[in-house]
């Protein structure tokens, strides 16, 4: 393990994408100060001990099909909510057949029942609370922008190729979930294209059939600039009458 790790170093040094070969990596992402010997420890602060300094969302130094391993504790509900089954199709796109991710997230449903207790009811209980449930915002990535029941995560876990295994309750209010990947999948190409420009003209057509009017171009541009992700911009398309109209028959619970 030390002489892959050592590998790993100066593979990351050369900017070259990596790859375990037989043995396979185990990931941590989102690391924080949580280092753990031998995973690869990803984070995008740098201010903390890591092996890789990548955004979790985007990790196109590890190869397809190369990791044994996808470890995310106290990650997904940071991203926000329309992003997660891509974060889920990336981690699916690192990982071999069979291979395992271990997920830990905030229970929407269990920390209101813990807000309603007796024994809850001081405002440092409360405050304490609504922090596990919205984050402690205390520096630039300590948001949280999703919250999970044990349906959505069956369902998003199923959308992003994972066969879920175990999901029991932690600490009162966390989802402990260990799945596997059962089907190849990464996310949808259309979310790569280099303009937004280009985004915006081949999403009208892949969800509306047709031409993206000017309007529409220049309203979205605007959107995207400001900082809201693509996916929320399909969201917006999909909640659309027209898209509704045009897709009745189709299957509701279908994200793309």
């Amino acid at each position: 393990m030390k002489k892959l790790f050592s590998r790993i170093s100066n593979i990351v040094e050369n900017n070259k994408p990596i790859n375990a070969d037989r043995a396979g990596l185990k990931l941590n992402l989102g690391c924080g100060n949580d280092y753990r010997p031998g995973y690869l420890n990803v984070d995008f602060n740098d201010s903390h001990k890591v092996d890789l300094i990548s955004d979790v969302m985007n990790l196109s130094k590890i190869k397809d099909l190369s990791c044994v391993e996808v470890l995310a504790q106290d990650v997904l509900e940071h991203i926000q909510r329309c992003r997660c089954l891509t974060a889920l199709k990336e981690w699916n796109r690192v990982l071999k057949i069979n291979g395992i991710l271990k997920i830990r997230v905030p229970s929407v449903i269990d920390l209101v029942n813990l807000l309603s207790l007796k024994n809850n009811e001081s405002v440092e209980s409360q405050i304490n609370l609504i922090k596990c449930l919205f984050g402690t915002q205390g520096y630039v990535g300590d948001f949280h922008y999703n919250g999970f029941t044990k349906t959505l995560l069956e369902f998003y876990l199923h959308e992003s190729g994972f066969k879920l295994n175990s999901i029991k309750i932690f600490d009162g209010w966390m989802f402990d979930v260990v799945a596997e990947k059962t089907t190849h999948m990464q996310p949808d190409p259309i979310l790569l294209v280099d303009s937004d420009r280009e985004f915006i003209e081949k999403i009208y057509v892949y969800l509306l059939s047709r031409s993206a009017d000017a309007e529409g171009i220049l309203h979205y541009l605007k959107i995207l600039s400001s900082g809201i992700s693509r996916e929320a911009i399909i969201e917006s398309l999909k909640d659309s009458d027209e898209y509704k109209n045009k897709n009745k028959n189709k299957n509701k619970n279908n994200f793309f």
